[in-house]
């Protein structure tokens, strides 16, 4: 997990009324006798890396030229955009939101007028899709953004239902749902733009006194990289795969200034690739791998730089990994297997891993019938699904 931090620069300008040269610190410290108008703040954003999640230690599945052509590199790359929301709140810090400004900056710098008082402001990364069609959707209000995705076809009723039936509260369920594209955010409150010149430190080299604001622009979506192990397959009794997976109880949206995740579960659908003939602590198997994007588990804690823990609420939900695995007879059967433990200790992201032993496999129902895969549906067989989303 890559940590960033905003480093917020602001440079005020002051000017005395009758007086047009520069401003010498000690001659006007601390500034009671100065009239100052409003001052013109500018932000440097400086980006410091911190990794926390381990992808190499137990990530068998490995990553090739063709895997990051179909799902891009592992890890969470640097943002190089933005939109900024900015609150004033005028002298009092605890007053509510009235005005939102709201620009784009295309760097990591910019110089903004602001008056003298209280300021929240929101900054998030824009999305960078690979195909350039976004999922990722922001409900905007005065009080706070909320980011959800777009839902997906390609699930019958029947996993929904047999996802709803894993959980204590089945009517909480709302479907299947896009992965989220990875963004940032950062959310300082309460930034005081003071008329006092003992508030600034004075930069002798650029004759302007400087504020300093420190936040951490921190990840809001979070990756997984999910394998699945298949050892015991000598006699070729798993063919190969369709590439149907899902993850099961995952947060259906975030608050994008607080990034604490929303109450309610989703599957999030994702896609695999088999490996064959590969090799795991000196046992010869198959892998399946794939990289899963999520907002993370229902009703959690953002990540910080120490490594919150899951401290949801909710904690009657399981998370359970849904799989399509074609058999040798070209039948293909959907097979679950509970992950939560492992969702629940790597909360912000991390490798998730199944060991499937394909000799101790239950196979699909004889023809005609089948098992199937409960990923591909009949026209008439699509889940209708309706949600709210939290504001």
């Amino acid at each position: 997990m890559r940590t960033y931090i905003y480093h917020i620069i602001a440079v005020v300008l002051f000017v005395t009324l009758g007086i047009t040269s520069c401003i010498e610190p000690p001659l006007h410290l601390p500034g009671q006798n100065m009239e100052l108008q409003i001052p013109q703040v500018e932000t440097d954003l400086e980006v410091i890396w911190d990794v926390d999640v381990d992808f190499q230690t137990d990530w068998y599945y490995g990553w090739d030229l063709k895997d990051d052509s179909i799902w891009g590199s592992i890890g969470y790359t640097m943002p190089t955009s933005f939109e900024v929301h900015r609150y004033y709140k005028g002298d009092d810090p605890y007053a509510k939101h009235t005005t939102d400004e709201a620009f784009s900056i295309r760097s990591t710098r910019f110089r903004r007028y602001f008056q003298f008082g209280y300021y929240d402001m929101l900054f998030y990364s824009d999305i960078d899709s690979k195909d350039g069609t976004q999922v990722l959707v922001l409900n905007e209000t005065l009080d706070s953004v909320t980011a959800t995705t777009t839902g997906t076809r390609g699930i019958s009723r029947s996993i929904l239902e047999h996802s709803r039936s894993n959980e204590a509260d089945p009517s909480g369920v709302i479907g299947l749902l896009n992965q989220p594209e990875i963004f940032y955010s950062a959310y300082p409150e309460n930034i005081y733009i003071s008329r006092d010149l003992s508030d600034y430190e004075f930069d002798p080299v650029e004759n302007i006194y400087i504020k300093h604001i420190e936040t951490k622009l921190r990840p809001l979506v979070y990756i997984y990289l999910v394998q699945f192990i298949l050892y015991n397959n000598e006699d070729g009794r798993i063919k190969g795969i369709n590439g149907n997976a899902a993850l099961s109880s995952m947060a259906s949206s975030t608050n994008v200034n607080t990034g604490h995740t929303g109450y309610k579960p989703a599957l999030i659908y994702f896609n695999t690739r088999l490996k064959k003939n590969q090799e795991v602590n000196g046992q010869k198997c198959d892998i399946i791998g794939g990289k899963l994007t999520t907002f993370g588990l229902c009703d959690n804690e953002p990540f910080t730089r120490s490594g919150a823990l899951y401290t949801g609420s909710r904690s009657n939900l399981r998370n359970y990994l849904y799989y399509d695995l074609i058999w040798k007879d070209g039948q293909v059967k959907t097979y679950e297997f509970d992950v939560t433990d492992q969702c629940h200790a790597q909360a912000h992201g991390g490798i998730l891993t199944v060991w499937i032993d394909c000799s101790k496999l239950t196979p699909p129902d004889p023809l005609p019938s089948g098992t199937g895969s409960l990923f591909v549906p009949t026209v008439e067989d699509y889940d209708e699904v309706f949600w709210e989303i939290e504001i």
